[in-house]
């Protein structure tokens, strides 16, 4: 079939052009993005994380009632304490030293602290050194790091942003790209030229819509793999990346059709990308759902990938998928009509 011909060129055009590279440099470049320049902690509270050296100053703290929402963490070692830093942006340690008669401390900051912040530490650092000789510790600032089990069910600040990324390249990966295609094939008149063969139309859109989803889909399983490892749902997350990039390749179809050249679209392309962009204000503000946003395709989209790379975090809300399929397929149909017209019109 003239389809299958078709992607195997736009596949051997994308190898031979370093797209397949790009994707997985992209990937990796969003993996270390999340890893080492996003805090996997975001909250606003210091945490404290205390090293003691002297069992007396630890038994009068640990006699005190144990929370496990509190800004207070124990360790036992200085490389546990380094530890517990790396895992927490917003977190001082503190080791202690000498006796509750005559108490010193050490305070080991991250470097981004201001002077207030610092000056603030030293102050409850100084409170809680007095009241562990006379006062108890109030049972809403002690944590048990030994004591706390780990859920696994709370979603880290960096990787919270996955879902985005994932919609932000792989889905919508396709509505930049295809601009720039189209207006390169426009150029060198490849479609006219197409037009004289038996080829029909819809074949060689779909190659290319089709070529966007493959690359699309490379890149979402490197970088869930590179995050979440086997965690995720992937043969349900393949079919959102792909129904996905399917509806944004088609609707840049659209758009494309009705400009000659790069410069022209770039008002439209931009556009696309902010309002298909806006259910990102649902899925930080919790609760925040009006219907202009729900309306979107990219709604059930984000959300799907959210169920899909964190499957405890809920269901993918696959039923949604079907109308975003529809819609995808309808927005390819208008796009190879609205193509049949420009190429009739070349001919006349």
């Amino acid at each position: 079939m003239r389809l299958f011909t078709n992607i195997s060129k736009e596949i051997i055009l994308g190898w031979r052009s370093h797209f397949f590279l790009l994707t997985v440099m992209l990937a990796v470049a969003y993996f270390l993005l999340m890893t080492f320049l996003i805090p996997e902690d975001l909250s606003t509270s210091t945490q404290l994380i205390l090293l003691t050296e002297n069992e007396e100053i630890a038994r009068a703290i640990e006699a005190s009632d144990r929370s496990s929402e509190s800004s207070l963490s124990f360790v036992n070692s200085r490389d546990e304490l380094y530890e517990s830093l790396n895992r927490s942006f917003n977190s001082v340690g503190v080791i202690m030293r000498g006796d509750t008669a005559s108490p010193s401390f050490e305070l080991v900051f991250q470097g981004h602290e201001d002077t207030k912040t610092r000056e603030l530490v030293k102050l409850v650092v100084a409170h809680l050194l007095h009241g562990s000789d006379n006062q108890p510790i109030s049972s809403n600032s002690v944590q048990y790091l030994q004591g706390k089990q780990d859920d696994g069910l709370d979603i880290p600040f960096n990787k919270s942003f996955l879902p985005i990324f994932l919609m932000f390249e792989a889905v919508m990966m396709g509505m930049i790209m295809v601009f720039a295609m189209v207006f390169s094939e426009k150029s060198q008149k490849t479609l006219d030229a197409f037009a004289v063969t038996p080829g029909r139309v819809w074949e060689y859109l779909g190659a290319k819509v089709i070529f966007l989803m493959i690359l699309g889909i490379v890149f979402a399983i490197i970088l869930t793999a590179l995050t979440v490892g086997l965690q995720a749902e992937y043969l349900q997350f393949v079919l959102i990346v792909s129904v996905g990039s399917f509806l944004s390749t088609s609707v840049s179809l659209i758009a494309a059709s009705f400009y000659e050249n790069l410069s022209q679209s770039i008002a439209a392309m931009l556009t696309l990308t902010v309002i298909f962009s806006l259910p990102i204000l649902s899925y930080y503000l919790e609760g925040f759902s009006p219907w202009y946003l729900r309306i979107l395709p990219t709604f059930p989209i984000l959300f799907s990938l959210q169920g899909a790379v964190f499957p405890h975090q809920g269901s993918t809300g696959m039923s949604y998928l079907i109308l975003v399929a529809v819609e995808a397929v309808l927005a390819f149909v208008i796009a190879v009509n609205l193509y049949k017209l420009r190429i009739r019109r070349v001919r006349m």
